[in-house]
């Protein structure tokens, strides 16, 4: 009996623990919270992102441009914090996760110069990263606002893929260059989460998720109210990615909606 009650002790004690995974949580300008990538990780993001601008042959990460050079780049803030992590989770962001987690890099300024140095950093930290199907390292590299589209339509970047407007959700560009798709929230939609969403939104909205994933790609809609209503409808409708400002409000929402819902209803259609 003893024996028994320990066992129960211990499969508690580990389910209690266990780090919930937000397989449909992004977390929107990532570098803006008071612990930039680490609270993110805190609560189980898979989706991270990180506005980059091309100063003196840096990424310097931020919004706005501004006082660059007192600021830190992406490798200091997040390429070598992650790399600790992996190392401690034996080769995972996550323990018991097996899928990438996703460091969504926009581009503020020059696409194509932008992506010269960001390879540069790819090949100095290879092994963090996985390829464009998902295979390798536990890193998966998303460009975003200025693409370099020149160089990733030929089709011959290993490492890095895309993410493109709605309304390219359906061009013939292969799904393992235009990986994912978003658009602002309020260019579709006007339904800001009090009462139901009208008819005609919640149709509007079934029909570009379908289109999405008609189409192999993933979906997000970003400058979205943050609010449960909004988030409920989103995940039942299959919107892959859910745009995040307020961490730790969602990760509670998705916890419920999780226990009533099952995991988000999203395709990600690449993610393996």
């Amino acid at each position: 009996m003893k024996h028994l009650l320990a066992i129960f002790a211990l499969i508690f004690s580990f389910s209690i623990s266990a780090q919930q995974i937000l397989d449909c949580g992004h977390s929107h300008n990532d570098y803006t919270h008071q612990h930039p990538l680490f609270d993110a990780l805190s609560y189980g993001y898979k989706s991270i992102e990180i506005d980059v601008w091309l100063h003196n042959g840096r990424l310097i990460v931020d919004h706005d441009g501004i006082g660059l050079d007192s600021k830190k780049d992406i490798e200091e803030l997040y390429l070598l914090p992650i790399i600790e992590r992996v190392k401690a989770h034996r080769g995972r962001v996550y323990d018991g996760d097996t899928t990438p987690t996703i460091f969504m890099v926009e581009f503020k300024n020059d696409a194509e110069a932008c992506y010269a140095v960001l390879k540069t950093l790819i090949e100095k930290h290879k092994g963090l990263f996985c390829d464009r199907m998902g295979r390798g390292g536990p890193i998966k590299l998303l460009i975003t606002g200025h693409r370099p589209w020149q160089t990733l339509r030929k089709g011959n970047e290993e490492y890095v893929t895309a993410d493109g407007d709605i309304s390219q959700a359906a061009e013939n560009t292969p799904n393992y260059i235009l990986e994912r798709v978003s658009d602002t929230y309020g260019s579709h939609f006007s339904w800001k989460g009090k009462g139901a969403m009208p008819k005609a939104q919640k149709e509007k909205l079934k029909a570009l998720v379908k289109v999405a994933h008609d189409h192999g790609r993933q979906i997000r809609f970003y400058a979205l109210p943050q609010n449960e209503n909004v988030w409920r409808e989103l995940l039942d409708a299959g919107v892959d990615w859910i745009n995040v400002d307020k961490l730790e409000k969602f990760a509670a929402f998705y916890k419920s909606y999780v226990l009533v819902h099952g995991s988000s209803g999203g395709c990600h259609c690449l993610r393996m």
